[in-house]
């Protein structure tokens, strides 16, 4: 087991190191920004609360109640007003970084004997030079070790930022989660934790280095040219994450550039990269293949604002989630609802089915459904008192999702444990829970012996997927509306069943299960 996680592991860091790279240096990007920015709003506010004592309580207080606001809860939180990507996980980072190093701050220089201020004050010194040349300088080593503190914290919550398409490391953790690919989630998590340890050890060095003489500790001084060597590494890597960010943001004509996101889930970003290739292949224009986002609401408000131009999206979801609209069983009759409702409230359009309907289904161990007698929805009634449902958090709060479902049904299962999509199924399989909303287009249901229960009430709208687009990128770009089309109608169930297959259980990668399909289909060359 260990031999087949290490082999998965050296397997990303070789063949995908490219990928690996361009993320590392977003999450020191992410990092190193949040950092910095936290640096210039602590450092002067905690001298300023120096100065103030009787509002230093207080306002320390508050930066404290903002690191207990869980990390997820805080990113999502600022997607509805700021969007999605880079910006909102900056402000999330900041904010994280500003309790160790605002407080540190005023402990500091709180800390420093009164005896050698008023010596100061007796030689003749100002308030900024006795601020500069004794409070700065006696402190520094607490200021440093809140801004290492501050390093540490941000690096690691830096992770959870690609559920926003910020990028960084997290994206290969999530990744890794989808598919049960330890080898993924390693190749994110181990450069992350040798991020935190370089950053806290050049800290270190950085302290040692201003450290006046005088407070250093007893042992031998860095050579100068260490010091020097030591400091253009920096240098370097600052660069390096200058000029990436650079590259990224100018580089190519943005005009003539589609970004495409989806969601965090296999089959949605197997229809990135199909949407992708076919793009490049049929047309002059450059694809950006975006970080894949949370769920339904980030994605869906990162098309709006302008952050991306197209994603997946299933008419179901278009439905209820976002329309807020009553269920409605008909395909063709939801299909022109949203088409309608969508380019009139947020001027995107949906374009042509593409086939298959991932209806989401509750499923049971095929064991257990020949125990009990479970072919329909409504035989959970037998079992509910003993079941426990596994659900991603979506299903749990969707008007579509049970809620609906113990409306339409009756159901109230025993409990309820809320995970990852990428999980769920390998928790089915192993007892952990009894019943999962599944969705029907995922491969692991066969696989996994999982039976399939009858929607018999008909509850479940249908969740047909369709390319949604901007309408100002289509204006733009009007040969788009013609290349995505063609995909409509070529793939069924069973033919995204099988492509879900290949990535969660084959251990194939996204990409070249796309580009293989549409190769297969004539679609591209």
């Amino acid at each position: 087991m260990t031999i087949n996680i290490l082999h998965e592991t050296l397997d990303v860091f070789v063949n995908r190191w490219s990928m690996v790279w361009n993320l590392i240096l977003e999450h020191i990007y992410l990092s190193f920004l949040s950092i910095l920015i936290a640096i210039i709003i602590s450092v002067p506010l905690g001298i300023f609360l120096t100065r103030h004592k009787n509002v230093a309580g207080p306002i320390i207080g508050i930066t404290s109640i903002f690191q207990t606001i869980p990390s997820l809860a805080l990113l999502v939180f600022l997607v509805p007003f700021i969007g999605t990507g880079k910006l909102p996980a900056i402000i999330a980072l900041t904010v994280y970084g500003l309790l160790p190093i605002l407080r540190n701050t005023y402990l500091g220089i709180m800390g420093v004997d009164d005896s050698i201020i008023e010596a100061g004050k007796g030689m003749g010194m100002t308030n900024r030079q006795i601020l500069w040349m004794v409070e700065l300088p006696l402190s520094l080593r607490v200021i440093m070790g809140g801004v290492r503190t501050a390093s540490v914290l941000v690096i690691g919550v830096a992770t959870i930022a690609g559920l926003i398409g910020a990028g960084g490391l997290g994206d290969l953790i999530y990744r890794g989660l989808q598919t049960l690919n330890t080898g993924l989630i390693l190749s994110g998590a181990i450069p992350a934790a040798v991020l935190a340890i370089i950053f806290d050890y050049l800290l270190k060095k950085l302290e040692e280095d201003v450290t006046p003489k005088g407070l250093q500790d007893n042992k031998k001084p860095s050579h100068k040219t260490i010091k020097v060597l030591r400091w253009s590494i920096v240098g370097i890597i600052i660069l390096a994450l200058v000029g990436n960010f650079t590259l990224k943001s100018l580089g190519g004509d943005r005009d003539n550039t589609i970004v495409i996101s989806g969601k965090n889930f296999t089959e949605q970003q197997i229809m990135v990269y199909i949407m992708g290739h076919l793009i490049e292949d049929k047309t002059d224009l450059n694809v950006e293949y975006h970080s894949f986002l949370g769920g339904t609401s980030p994605v869906f408000n990162g098309v709006k604002k302008g952050d991306y131009d197209l994603y997946c999206e299933y008419t179901g979801t278009g439905l209820i989630e976002i329309l807020k609209h009553d269920i409605v069983s008909d395909p063709d009759k939801v299909y022109d609802i949203v088409k309608k409702q969508f380019k009139e409230k947020y001027d995107l359009d949906w374009l042509e089915p593409i086939g298959f309907n991932n209806t989401y289904t509750l499923t049971v161990r095929q064991e257990d459904a020949e125990k009990y007698g479970l072919n329909t929805i409504s035989d959970l009634k037998k079992v509910e008192s003993k079941f426990t449902l596994g659900s991603e958090p979506e299903f749990l709060e969707r008007k579509d999702g049970y809620p609906g479902l113990k409306k339409a049904y009756g159901l109230n299962f025993a409990s309820t444990k809320s995970m990852d999509s990428g999980i769920m199924y390998s928790s089915e399989k192993n007892k952990e829970v009894d019943v999962i909303d599944a969705f029907g287009t995922d491969g692991r249901i066969p696989a996994y012996h999982l039976k399939v229960l009858k929607d018999d009430k008909h509850f479940f709208p249908p969740y047909y997927a369709a390319p949604l687009i901007r309408d100002d990128t289509l204006k733009a770009h009007p040969e788009l509306k013609k290349v995505l089309n063609m995909l409509q109608g070529k793939i069924d169930d069973q033919t995204m069943q099988s492509l879900n297959k290949q990535v969660d259980l084959d251990k194939k990668d996204y990409e070249d299960v796309a580009v293989n399909w549409l190769k297969k289909e004539g679609l591209i060359d």
